[in-house]
């Protein structure tokens, strides 16, 4: 591809400079959701939640940082006169001389990586909190099983002793 105007020129860094603030957060929400598998298998609640807060931050500055590269993206695709409202980063980089096209689509796979395997690790601690959910109410239950009255049956035949169960604490009170 040919040389682009100093105005796209101007938009391409944008773009990328954007684009690499994305790469840093994304790493660093890695790490998080690595981090967070780790706190469940040891079952550290108070970290837990401090993980939470920190994912959560992660995610705003995603979300912050996302409508900027939307911006970016389709400022550079006018100036490129490109026809899609929302031109997507390999299809720029298609209208981009050598250099920064690369930088594109490297930005872009980097980017589908980390993306990829934030996924894994969310979709593998899932796992882990539905399976500790599952044993949490089987514990319940069974601890429900043990606060229920056992009925006996009287001498007639009658069952005696049916109450109202599991509960741990008297309503009464």
């Amino acid at each position: 591809m040919g040389e682009i105007s100093q105005a796209a020129n101007d938009l391409v860094i944008s773009l990328v400079s954007v684009l690499e603030e994305q790469i840093k957060v994304y790493r660093h929400l890695l790490e998080v959701v690595r981090k967070e598998k780790d706190i469940l298998i040891s079952a550290h609640l108070d970290d837990l939640n401090e993980n939470n807060k920190a994912k959560e931050a992660m995610l705003l500055k995603i979300r912050a940082l996302e409508s900027q590269r939307v911006t970016a993206a389709v400022q550079l695709g006018a100036a490129l006169d490109l026809k899609a409202e929302q031109p997507r980063l390999l299809e720029i980089a298609k209208y981009l001389p050598d250099g920064p096209a690369d930088k594109l689509r490297n930005i872009h796979s980097v980017l589908e990586l980390l993306l990829r395997r934030v996924q894994e690790y969310n979709r593998g601690n899932e796992i882990l909190v539905q399976s500790a959910l599952t044993n949490i109410t089987g514990a319940m239950n069974a601890i429900k099983g043990t606060l229920d009255e056992k009925p006996t049956y009287k001498k007639k035949g009658e069952v005696e002793g049916h109450t109202a169960s599991g509960q741990l604490v008297s309503r009464e009170a």
